[in-house]
């Protein structure tokens, strides 16, 4: 049963009253199961018809709700369910990945990250901190170009081919650095020997003087789910280091994919927004 106060019963919250009204539409929705008419949204959320009818067309644009053509009802739309699946897919990572970053990070001295493809760029949802004197900190919610870092490279390799393509044609090379790259002639050479070496390499391309290093997390059909990667002042790279971090790497992008491979499935029109 469903306990929730109705939209109009809830006392007044502090705050933008046209984001009150947005989760007041989708809850309703969500909460109910089926579509609805105009008329009746408005009843039911109290908010006047005048201004539901912008928020509702702002909704339907983004993908939150789609609008059925035969009887002009308002439901939740795949871009809602989409935003569900991808805050579990994110939460799923977290918990499987937590463990194995911090190990990481234990056994290479090193500040690790696990990364997501979001938006054409590449989101760090987790990481663990190096506590050498002399480190590179790895936050949680930065955004990195695909271009730019080696999380990114190593997102964008494994996308499916058309999908990289399609990237590969809209992308506007922003040079961060002096090391950017800025030609997408070299960067589809480097996404195409990612993809025959396993792992991406960053020297300076996204904060002067730091190496990044990723490789992927895939799924058990062969799908990225994430990259795991490991960052570093050059000073600290040699050659003989190279394959032992990149051994680091491997097998922790390897124990984060059974844990999360471990989490049980997500049914997308089970979910409640």
């Amino acid at each position: 049963m469903n306990t929730a106060p109705s939209p109009k019963s809830r006392p007044p919250r502090p705050g933008v009253k046209s984001a009150d009204r947005v989760l007041d539409i989708l809850e309703l929705l969500a909460s109910t199961g089926r579509a609805m008419t105009h008329a009746e949204i408005s009843r039911r959320t109290g908010v006047p018809k005048s201004s539901l009818t912008a928020l509702l067309h702002n909704l339907v644009g983004r993908g939150y709700i789609e609008q059925l053509q035969d009887t002009q009802q308002f439901q939740l739309g795949e871009g809602a369910y989409a935003l569900a699946r991808r805050g579990a897919h994110n939460r799923d990572l977290l918990r499987a990945s937590g463990p194995w970053l911090q190990r990481l990070m234990l056994d290479t001295g090193e500040s690790a990250g696990l990364s997501v493809l979001r938006n054409d760029m590449a989101e760090r949802i987790a990481s663990a901190q190096s506590p050498n004197a002399v480190l590179y900190s790895v936050h949680v919610g930065v955004m990195q170009p695909l271009y730019a870092s080696s999380a990114g490279k190593v997102l964008l390799a494994w996308l499916p081919p058309a999908e990289r393509e399609a990237y590969l044609q809209r992308v506007k090379l922003r040079p961060r650095t002096e090391q950017t790259i800025r030609s997408t002639a070299v960067l589809r050479r480097q996404l195409n020997q990612i993809r025959e070496e396993g792992v991406a390499w960053s020297f300076s391309e996204f904060t002067v003087g730091i190496v990044g290093l990723a490789v992927p997390v895939l799924d058990v059909h062969g799908r990225v789910l994430a990259a795991v990667g490991l960052a570093l002042p050059a000073s600290r790279l040699d050659d003989a280091r190279k394959l032992k971090l990149e051994q680091a790497l491997r097998a922790a992008a390897a124990e984060i994919a059974v844990a999360a491979d471990r989490a049980p499935p997500l049914d997308a029109k089970s979910v409640h927004i």
